[in-house]
C-alpha cells in the first residue's frame, strides 16, 4: 500500500483530485446555519445530492474523490449533538463515494481540523483526546471501504500528526495525504504557527505520509508558490488544491473570483513545478477539473 499513489502516478503521470464539496453543497441549498453538512450522508435527499456531486467530479475526470467527512469528527459533531453518530456518518459518506466512483476513481476519506487547540499551545485538549476523536472517524472510514485518507486544511502540524497517528493505529499503512493551509507573511508563506512549506514537507515525509500538499486559504498563484517550494523539499508526490481565488461578499453572497478556465490556466505551471496531484478547494467546481484536464490534453 505504501506505493499505491506512486503506482497510480506511474500509470497516469498526474492525478486529479476533485473539487470543493462544501461549495457544491452550498449550491445545492446547504447553509452554514442550517445543519451539519455531513448529516446529508444519511438523509435520503442529502445522499442523492452528494452522490450527484461525486458523479459530476468522476465525469469531469477526477482520479481520486474525497468523501464528505471533512467535519465529521466527534469534537465538531458535538456542536450538533451528533457525536454519537461519528462512525455512522463517516461510513455512509465513503459508501456514497464508492457508489459514485463505480471503480473509476479511488475513494479517499477526509479528516479536517477538530476546531480545538492543543494544550501545548494554550488550549483545552490533549493530544490523546484529539487522537482518540480522530480514531473514531477513521474507524468509520475503514468500515466504509476508503482506499486512502486525506488530512486536509490543517494549520497546526502537531494536530495533523495526531490525526496521522489515529490513521495508523486504526487503518495501518493505508495511503495518507497530509495537506496544510498557508498564509502569505512578510517572511514568506507560513502556516498559522509559522512553519514554512519546506519544513512541513520534510516533517511529514519523516513521519511517513505517502503524499504532502497544501489546500485552501489562497488562489492558484499563491498555491503555486507554496507547492513548488514543497516539491523542491521532498521526494514525495505533492498535491495542490487552490481556492478559486480570493472570496468577496457581493449582495450577501460569497463569490470566488477565479473562473474554472482561469484556474485551469495554471495547470501546466503546477505540473512544471512538480505537482503530481491537482484538485480544487473552496469555490472550485467539477468544471475546473474538466478544464484542467483539457489544458493538459487529457
Amino acid at each position: 500500500m505504501d506505493n499505491f499513489i506512486r503506482d497510480k502516478l506511474a500509470e497516469k503521470n498526474i492525478l486529479f483530485l476533485d473539487s470543493a464539496m462544501g461549495t457544491m453543497l452550498q449550491r445545492e441549498g446547504l447553509t452554514d446555519s442550517e445543519k451539519c453538512g455531513e448529516l446529508w450522508n444519511v438523509e435520503p435527499d442529502g445522499r442523492k445530492t452528494i452522490l450527484k456531486i461525486h458523479r459530476a467530479n468522476v465525469a469531469a475526470g477526477s482520479d481520486i474523490i474525497i468523501a464528505n467527512t471533512f467535519g465529521s469528527n466527534p469534537r465538531k459533531l458535538a456542536h450538533y449533538g451528533l457525536e454519537g453518530r461519528t462512525e455512522e456518518l463517516n461510513r455512509a459518506a465513503v459508501e456514497i463515494a464508492l457508489e459514485a466512483a463505480d471503480g473509476r476513481a479511488v475513494v479517499c476519506g477526509d479528516l479536517g481540523p477538530s476546531g480545538e487547540i492543543l494544550e501545548e499551545w494554550g488550549g483545552n485538549v490533549s493530544r490523546q483526546v484529539i487522537t482518540d476523536a480522530y480514531a473514531r472517524q477513521v474507524e468509520g472510514l475503514v468500515r466504509g471501504g476508503a482506499g486512502m485518507v486525506a488530512l486536509e486544511t490543517f494549520m497546526d502540524v502537531e494536530e495533523l500528526l495526531c490525526a496521522l497517528k489515529a490513521v495508523r493505529d486504526v487503518a495501518g499503512e493505508i495511503p495518507v495525504l497530509g495537506s496544510m493551509t498557508f498564509n502569505k507573511t512578510p517572511g514568506g508563506m507560513k502556516t498559522m504557527w509559522g512553519i514554512s512549506p519546506t519544513e512541513v514537507a520534510r516533517r511529514l515525509e519523516a513521519e511517513g505520509v505517502q503524499a504532502v500538499g497544501a489546500n485552501c486559504g489562497m488562489g492558484s498563484e499563491d498555491m503555486l508558490l507554496v507547492t513548488a517550494e514543497m516539491a523542491l523539499a521532498t521526494k514525495l508526490p505533492v498535491a495542490a488544491q487552490p481556492n478559486a481565488g480570493a472570496p468577496q461578499v457581493i449582495d450577501g453572497a460569497t463569490v470566488f473570483q477565479e473562473s474554472a478556465e482561469q484556474m485551469a490556466g495554471y495547470t501546466p505551471r503546477f505540473k512544471e513545478a512538480g505537482v503530481l496531484l491537482l484538485g480544487g478547494c473552496c469555490g472550485s467546481t467539477p468544471e475546473y477539473i474538466c478544464a484542467a484536464r483539457k489544458t493538459l490534453g487529457l
